[in-house]
């Protein structure tokens, strides 16, 4: 009976011999002995010394072994970099022919040689990847980029700034900074036709394609210290800045730390949808209920009801969002209106980096002196001890001088409705949230008209 024969062919580098000369080398030898070429299976861009899943070619090759006798590789390092490998192509029943050399992996001798090449190339690939970590860690505490996924806001060198990009990172800091969430961060950059680096799994059905953002990807943006002009390597701040330019300052970054950190943001739900769900609270006496967003469908009005209890209030939302944000824009627009936000900072956060720097790089050379036997285990844990005590005040006090002044913008502004009406719903929420305390009073049935004094707004400062 003819053998069945299938084609193996992978290319991880752009220096690798090429998918079609290694098709042309497998299918020339199994029409010299004499198989049928049950199937072809192409890895591209993919490492055999990495896990290769169901979705991938192997993982395809392994589904329909039963339908296969033997695979055709160029050499063993194309189909196998671990003795795991070959014990998988065993447990299916599946010999292996190579280009350069027959392994017969159905007898013990077969067997035994290939496990011993494919230890060798196991070797191999760990003593790279072992001085590939090295050479990396070295250019990290340099201060420079290691490589990777271009990062959002810079250049495919890593180091030079995408001024588009960076100005949506810069308002995203901001964002988190007055209180909006990251789902809103994302939405943003995604109507603003930003997308990620990371390209879209097959079964979103949407496969190749760039993935869009969602809060945690935002998460993973907003909390790397790259864009505050640091080096993060292996979960590690280097003490050297790095070769890139910052995009937001330090107060800034670790204001968003302390907001992000926060486990009481942790909460689930839905996210509203209405201006004063969640915020305006029921004004019948002795309830505390807040109020939530609903629909008259027969009438396709927007509704305010009493989370509480039905009987309490019902009532048009319109009416009351157009009053809330009228009185809280005249707020603004008043020549006292900074009296509302907090003290101005008087943190010299230049001061404050410059020492979290030298702290860094004392710990840097506590540990270099520990490794040459020039400080005891005690002492080294001291002065550690210290250092990082101090490290832990600086951020705390950087973190305080981010939040000072969130809504400095909008009182700034000449025009503040056309600020206001510029910002998106989730911000309009916090600036709310951060002034004023709205109360929604019932009104008599059979009242159609908008009744101010049933819409109290408590100031909260």
């Amino acid at each position: 009976m003819t053998k069945r024969a299938a084609l193996y062919l992978r290319q991880s580098k752009a220096d690798d011999e090429g998918i079609d000369r290694q098709e042309e080398r497998t299918r020339s030898l199994a029409a010299a002995r004499g198989w049928t070429v049950a199937a072809t299976f192409t890895d591209n861009d993919i490492s055999a010394s990495k896990p290769r899943g169901a979705a991938t070619a192997w993982g395809r090759m392994l589904a329909m072994a039963d339908r296969l006798d033997v695979v055709v590789a160029v050499d063993l390092d194309r189909i196998a970099r671990s003795t795991r490998d070959l014990n998988t192509l065993i447990d299916h029943g599946l010999a292996l022919v190579t280009v350069d050399g027959e392994i017969d992996l159905a007898s013990a001798d077969g067997e035994l040689r290939a496990s011993v090449l494919a230890s060798v190339a196991r070797f191999e690939v760990r003593r790279k990847s072992e001085r590939q970590v090295r050479a990396n860690s070295h250019r990290a505490a340099a201060g420079h980029w290691v490589g990777g996924r271009r990062p959002f806001g810079f250049e495919a060198d890593g180091v030079t700034v995408r001024p588009a990009e960076a100005d949506a990172v810069r308002q995203g800091f901001r964002d988190i900074l007055t209180g909006i969430p990251l789902a809103a961060v994302a939405r943003s950059w995604n109507e603003q036709g930003f997308v990620t680096g990371q390209q879209r799994q097959a079964r979103s059905g949407h496969a190749g394609e760039p993935s869009p953002w969602t809060a945690q990807s935002v998460r993973l943006v907003l909390t790397n210290p790259r864009y505050v002009g640091l080096v993060r390597y292996r979960g590690e701040i280097m003490s050297t800045p790095a070769k890139w330019p910052a995009i937001v300052d330090d107060a800034t970054y670790q204001g968003v730390q302390a907001i992000l950190s926060d486990p009481s943001r942790r909460k689930p739900g839905r996210r509203p949808q209405a201006l004063l769900t969640g915020l305006a609270v029921c004004g019948v006496a002795g309830c505390e209920a807040t109020v939530h967003g609903g629909a008259n469908t027969a009438q396709r009005l927007r509704t305010y009801r009493c989370r509480g209890s039905l009987g309490h209030i019902s009532r048009k939302a319109d009416p009351i969002d157009e009053f809330v944000e009228a009185v809280i824009v005249a707020r603004l627009a008043r020549p006292d209106a900074r009296q509302l936000l907090a003290a101005p900072s008087t943190v010299d956060t230049t001061a404050l980096h410059i020492e979290a720097v030298a702290i860094r790089e004392r710990l840097a050379a506590l540990a270099a002196d520990f490794a040459d036997g020039l400080l005891s285990r005690a002492q080294m844990l001291a002065g550690t001890e210290r250092a990082n005590a101090r490290l832990a005040e600086l951020d705390v006090a950087l973190a305080d001088a981010g939040k000072v002044d969130k809504l400095g913008e909008l009182i700034a502004a000449d025009d503040v409705r056309e600020v206001w009406d510029g910002y998106s719903t989730d911000r309009r929420r916090e600036i709310i949230r951060e002034l004023a305390r709205v109360v929604v009073h019932p009104v008599g049935r059979g009242t159609r008209t908008f009744r101010p004094e049933s819409v109290v707004i408590d100031w909260l400062s």
